[in-house]
């Protein structure tokens, strides 16, 4: 069986990390200070907050280590929901960078100049 409320992790003596799969950032998991603020009874089971590292949109996912062994802290419907986020972020990220390389495109070129075409190989970069 699975434990996943802070209660019978801390009684487990689980060790819980948390990591955000678009920053990569990560750490040790204060279930003693979850279990002030929310009580013993918290489920950490399917709870994905959101990366409050930066401008990051990432979403906060939960692992608990039970010694070499360790598991995701969700269900069938967390895992959905994660990837249903992970999905939109990585769609909106490719649109912001198409945005800002369109609007530094626009910026760089004065009105009714041709467009830059691609460069050519030079003749020393040319494979034997």
């Amino acid at each position: 069986m699975i434990v996943t409320t802070v209660g019978a992790l801390l009684e487990q003596c689980v060790r819980v990390t948390w990591s955000c799969q678009w920053c990569r950032d990560g750490g040790k998991v204060d279930l003693q200070r979850i279990a002030r603020h929310k009580g013993l009874s918290f489920s950490m089971l399917n709870h994905l907050p959101l990366c409050t590292n930066g401008d990051c949109k990432g979403m906060i996912r939960f692992q608990a280590h039970h010694g070499m062994r360790s598991h995701w802290l969700m269900t069938a419907e967390g895992d959905q929901k994660f990837q249903a986020h992970s999905d939109w972020l990585f769609q909106a990220n490719i649109i912001e960078r198409r945005r800002l390389a369109q609007k530094q495109r626009r910026a760089g070129l004065p009105k009714g100049e041709p467009k830059p075409t691609r460069p050519t190989e030079s003749p020393d970069r040319r494979s034997p």
